[in-house]
């Protein structure tokens, strides 16, 4: 039975997890994976997305893939008049801080401190409740 891009997801994802890639390592190269495998290219690049946009590697054209440093995302307590929107990440913010297109963006508007932008992965926001 052919392996798909969502088996190779999690076994590459649970090998991250489990520390035999650590951070700052190099995943095998594309045309390893697809030996090792035993499947196509393209397969194997919609699994590298799926681990990129999830924050768990870096890519770049060219380059090898490395797994990122993934910290404790931080806790911010929002005041109460804080409006949340979720976005996904523009192409320039993308480069800009070389993560993956599909990280989410959270953009925190309060009438104090106007918009400020967060990385969704980086980041968890909690209001406090309501009375």
């Amino acid at each position: 039975m052919p392996v798909g891009f969502r088996d190779i997801v999690g076994k590459l994802r649970q090998q991250i997890q489990d520390g035999r890639y650590p951070p700052g390592a190099c995943l095998p190269s594309e045309a390893e994976m697809v030996k090792d495998f035993g499947c196509g290219r393209d397969t194997i690049r919609d699994a590298m997305a799926v681990l990129s946009n999830e924050g768990y590697i870096l890519r770049r054209r060219g380059h090898l893939t490395i797994v990122r440093t993934r910290p404790a995302p931080t806790v911010l307590e929002l005041p109460p008049d804080a409006q949340i929107t979720a976005r996904p990440i523009t192409l320039t913010e993308s480069d800009a801080i070389g993560c993956g297109p599909g990280i989410a963006m959270l953009e925190v508007t309060t009438p104090e401190a106007g918009t400020i932008t967060y990385r969704g992965d980086e980041y968890v926001l909690i209001t406090p409740p309501a009375r």
